[in-house]
């Protein structure tokens, strides 16, 4: 009935500058035994199995933090803050497609009465 408790290992989140980095996002695969994070750097990396082995890792856009991540079948897509966009990527990092939206501005004008 009872199944022994096991603490994994914590995760180091170091990415491609080699200083910790906090992270922002989370996303458990929901057909592998990966935890998909994102690093406050716009870093999205793969932590494979119950030793938390680094795995994929790839940038987002911009340099500001990961705001949502959602993993698939056979694709991870991520919301960066500073990018504009969404983008999917493959589970190996590859890059399938990405979507900037540009900003919308909107302007008010007063009215003026010529007599």
């Amino acid at each position: 009935m009872g199944t022994a408790y096991k603490p994994i290992p914590p995760i180091t989140t170091l990415p491609f500058n080699g200083f910790p980095q906090p992270v922002t996002a989370i996303s458990f695969d929901p057909v592998s035994d990966v935890l998909w994070t994102g690093l406050n750097s716009g870093t999205v990396t793969g932590y494979c199995g119950t030793q938390s082995i680094r795995g994929p890792s790839f940038r987002v856009g911009g340099n500001l933090g990961v705001k949502k991540i959602a993993a698939g079948d056979h694709f991870v897509r991520a919301l960066g803050d500073s990018s504009n966009g969404l983008g999917s990527w493959s589970k190996g990092g590859v890059n399938k497609w990405f979507y900037r939206y540009a900003p919308i501005f909107f302007c008010s004008f007063k009215k003026r009465y010529h007599w």
